[in-house]
């Protein structure tokens, strides 16, 4: 039993959930766009699920970025509106493995979304996973 609760506890240390969200008040539209850069514990995870819920029935676009610097960053994770779960208020709902790491070395997770509807909306990003070694 004790060799066994050894390991358990083990592997919740390695694989801790990690749980980021985030709210943008507004997004005029027509393509205008924010970058967030949100602060994490590690420099690294395995992001499982990626959640944007509009304030207004609109289009959204998702990037998921290694960097801060948009010249110079990767795009590890693209999601439109066309992966919507077809109700506006639901938004962008979806099952995914993908590593990340912060290139930058600044422990931060970076996104950018963009309105490219006409109508001005807010929205909240929500992204779950677990952590790695």
């Amino acid at each position: 039993m004790n060799k066994t609760w050894r390991i358990m506890q083990e592997l919740k240390d390695v694989y801790k959930q990690v749980e980021l969200s985030y709210e943008i008040e507004e997004l005029k539209g027509e393509g205008e766009s924010v970058l967030v850069s949100l602060p994490m514990k590690s420099p690294r995870f395995l992001i499982k699920t990626v959640r944007v819920i509009p304030t207004k029935e609109t289009n959204m676009e998702l990037h998921i970025l290694d960097s801060a610097v948009k010249a110079k960053s990767q795009i590890l994770y693209f999601n439109t509106a066309e992966y919507s779960t077809g109700n506006y208020i639901d938004g962008i709902y979806d099952n995914v493995d993908i590593p990340y790491e912060d290139k930058d070395g600044t422990s931060h997770f970076h996104f950018e979304i963009i309105n490219p509807g006409s109508v001005p909306s807010g929205f909240t990003v929500e992204v779950t996973g677990l952590t790695v070694r």
